[in-house]
């Protein structure tokens, strides 16, 4: 297949690097805080609102105009949040005006809101304003304000809302909105008044004022105050993840609505938290926020579980999906046991790994390493019963959570959250009562009003495309963080859209599978047969496509066949439990593409399949091989077979018959689809590649007279040999009650 010419993208919005400005094509908007993983590796809780603002806390900066000022460097002065981190405006000897100004662009037209933290010093009187008189219909809006009382002195008729919240220890924090309808240029002043309220004197440098947590935000509302640095800060959050030795960034979270539903998520001292054979200490270790200590949960001397217990029992649902995650980190006990009612799984947070579990009550888990020694554990599970008590403590060793504790050892621990969710979410601080994050609002500007134009969208587990798309785009939430969104032109083909996707963002493969893992491709659950090498099977995450790439070397060998005298190489993915009728349409559709390599000079006795239908054999027959294989032959040929027998039971082995095959040129994907009716005296086989037929045959034999059906299988399954072979399959696709025809002529896109 030629590959495409690749489009130019008509617009862009890369979430992977934190934006210098904000981009006025973005509307952003949440109504509660929200956790995210900041560039220092540590847990940050972003607050709603915005704040236009760079450099908002520290007005000794550049950015900042002083007129008949100085600012001291914030690094002495007590501010409302308890750190020495505010500034201290002291006026200078000159005959004029003493303020603090800054010059923002905001939207004509709609209402704006700045608001400081000031206090009292030698002077008290000040005057608070917007920046850009012209801006505004009847000038410049602005109040004028006793520190020492907390009273406004006067306010312009233009001034739509004002407001001083007093934020202790002789602080206020002042608010004031107004419409510039004239002009987008705009700003803040912070004006120190002399001794009767003028604007104009001569100044002291014995006259000072204090000032903190400056802000400019679109819309009528003062938000929470969010500081800034070097970057205005849109309340978007820019998550990172811990890669290697520092985080990396990973996009922006644009989540769902979320609950967690644990009391006291943090603070495990709390009594809504019981202690059972343990007590919990405070320590001098660090959390993930990089704020507060976490606890320590410790053993006493008993022979029994040592553990907290989230107390009250959590309302669920039964058979719906929850997920509980916590943070870890090793003290002298290196083993957690974590329990839901009486159900245990135990991590290890030597390695940052599962230890036991029941998988059936339990079957999915994940663990993400958060730096400076914490783990993130996560299980997703169905609720087995209409409450949960949640347990958490150390254990001795990989299952063993009971026994005669030291009354020193114990584990560190943060961060409980519970959660109705299939997927983990940011981390939802909580006290009291359960706590709900509220959703991210996104919404895009078209790059050119009234035309469709197809969108590219990609996450870090997968993309999607978007066809004939009209008008503003609001981003569905997601718990997989957002790398970019790009427009096109409409109507680009299907391998346009490939190739863009894999231009932008190639696969990217993540550990390997482990041996009897259970995974969904689509709504079939398939189980690995893995060598368990760091090279045998692994799933591009980064793909909406179920991509997997297969890999044996020589030697690869899984424990199943390791006692098989005729000796086996393999690396598959088996649908479980999923038996093919007989005498139905059953219909295949998936790509696959094989790496380039050496061609495989077999002998007559060597085989190397590449996807294999295999018998489901009744008690007491001999095993015996697949009812229909695709084998890999010479370089780039694929070659189908088929065996059959009237035999029952079983106990000679089938002849095999060549059915007819194709090329499949390396290192390009090719798109399959399979038609077969299985039977003994009665079968069917069709098999198109790319759109072309290469076989199409009936009234053979195609099957075994087994009680049930057969099964898919597909991967790498061979004799003995040298050559290392690879392969990749994407959008795996079974069906026997539906036909999948139409992927013939429309296959399903690679993204």
């Amino acid at each position: 297949m030629t590959p495409s010419l690749l489009s130019t993208s008509l617009k862009t919005f890369d979430f992977r690097q934190e934006p210098e400005s904000l981009d006025d094509n973005i509307s952003f908007s949440r109504e509660t805080e929200a956790s995210y993983m900041g560039a220092d590796g540590y847990i940050h809780f972003a607050q709603p609102g915005q704040n236009l603002l760079t450099q908002s806390q520290d007005f000794a900066n550049d950015v900042w105009s002083k007129i008949g000022v100085t600012a001291s460097v914030p690094t002495e002065f007590t501010a409302p949040d308890g750190k020495n981190t505010a500034n201290k405006l002291t006026e200078t000897n000159v005959l004029g005006e003493h303020r603090m100004s800054r010059n923002v662009n905001v939207i004509k037209g709609e209402p704006v809101t700045i608001s400081v933290y000031l206090k009292a010093g030698t002077r008290s009187k000040i005057q608070f304003s917007f920046v850009g008189g012209a801006s505004f219909t009847g000038g410049t809006p602005a109040v004028r304000f006793d520190l020492t009382d907390g009273s406004f002195l006067s306010f312009s008729s233009n001034v739509i809302g004002y407001q001083a919240i007093s934020a202790g220890n002789g602080w206020w924090r002042l608010k004031i909105t107004g419409v510039p309808d004239r002009s987008p240029e705009s700003g803040l002043h912070i004006f120190i008044l002399g001794d009767s309220k003028e604007i104009h004197y001569s100044g002291n440098t014995d006259n000072y004022i204090y000032a903190w947590g400056a802000q400019l935000e679109q819309g009528s509302s003062v938000s929470a105050y969010a500081p800034t640095t070097g970057r205005p800060y849109s309340g978007l959050r820019y998550n990172y993840r811990w890669s290697g030795q520092a985080p990396a960034l990973a996009g922006a979270l644009i989540e769902p609505a979320g609950t967690n539903l644990i009391r006291y998520s943090q603070t495990f001292t709390n009594s809504a938290w019981s202690k059972q054979s343990a007590d919990v200490i405070a320590t001098r270790t660090l959390s993930p926020d990089g704020q507060n200590f976490a606890f320590k949960i410790r053993e006493n001397v008993e022979n029994a579980m040592h553990c907290i217990l989230s107390g009250t029992p959590i309302n669920t649902v039964r058979n719906e999906v929850y997920t509980l995650s916590a943070f870890f980190k090793a003290a002298e006990r290196k083993w957690v046991c974590i329990t839901v009612n009486d159900a245990a799984v135990h991590l290890d947070l030597e390695n940052g790994a599962f230890g036991n579990r029941n998988p059936n009550i339990f079957p999915t888990v994940a663990v993400d390493n958060v730096g400076n020694g914490w783990f993130r554990f996560c299980i997703t599970f169905p609720a087995s019963a209409s409450s949960a008590i949640i347990g958490i403590g150390p254990g001795r060793s990989n299952g063993q959570a009971s026994y005669t504790g030291d009354g020193e050892s114990g584990i560190l621990a943060w961060g409980v959250q519970f959660e109705k969710s299939e997927e983990v979410t940011s981390y939802i601080r909580t006290a009291s009562g359960s706590v709900t994050r509220a959703p991210d609002v996104v919404v895009l500007k078209e790059p050119f009003a009234g035309e469709e134009h197809d969108i590219f969208i990609q996450r870090t587990r997968g993309g999607v495309w978007l066809s004939k798309m009209k008008g503003d785009y609001q981003i569905p939430p997601s718990e997989s963080e957002m790398q970019a969104v790009n427009y096109y032109d409409a109507d680009e083909t299907n391998s346009n859209k490939e190739d863009i996707a894999q231009s932008l963002f190639p696969h990217k493969y993540d550990g390997a599978l482990i041996n009897n893992a259970l995974l969904k491709v689509f709504d079939d659950t398939f189980m690995v047969q893995s060598p368990n090498k760091s090279w045998s099977l692994r799933q591009a995450l980064n793909k909406s496509s179920p991509i997997f790439r297969f890999q044996v070397r020589a030697g690869d060998t899984w424990t199943g066949d390791a006692r098989n005298p005729k000796r086996k190489e393999r690396c598959e993915l088996y649908m479980k439990n999923s038996p093919l009728p007989f005498d139905k349409d059953v219909w295949f559709s998936y790509a696959i593409r094989i790496a380039v390599g050496d061609p495989l000079d077999l002998s007559p006795v060597e085989w190397c399949y590449l996807g294999q239908v295999h018998a489901t054999e009744d008690p007491g027959e001999m095993s015996t091989g697949p009812v229909l294989g695709f084998r890999l032959e010479g370089l780039d040929t694929i070659s189908a077979y088929t065996a059959s027998t009237l035999e029952d039971p079983i106990q000679t082995a089938p002849k095999y018959i060549y059915r007819g095959g194709g090329r499949f040129a390396r290192g390009i994907w090719h798109r399959v689809v399979v038609r077969m009716r299985f039977s003994p005296t009665n079968a069917q086989l069709q098999w198109w590649q790319n759109g072309k037929e290469l076989i199409n045959i009936s009234d053979i034999g195609m099957g075994y007279p087994d009680k049930l059906g057969p099964y898919w299988k597909f991967g790498i399954y061979r004799s003995a040999m040298r050559p290392t072979v690879t392969v990749e399959y994407a959008n795996m696709e079974v069906a026997y009650d539906s036909s999948l025809e139409h992927r013939i002529t429309d296959p399903a896109v690679i993204i």
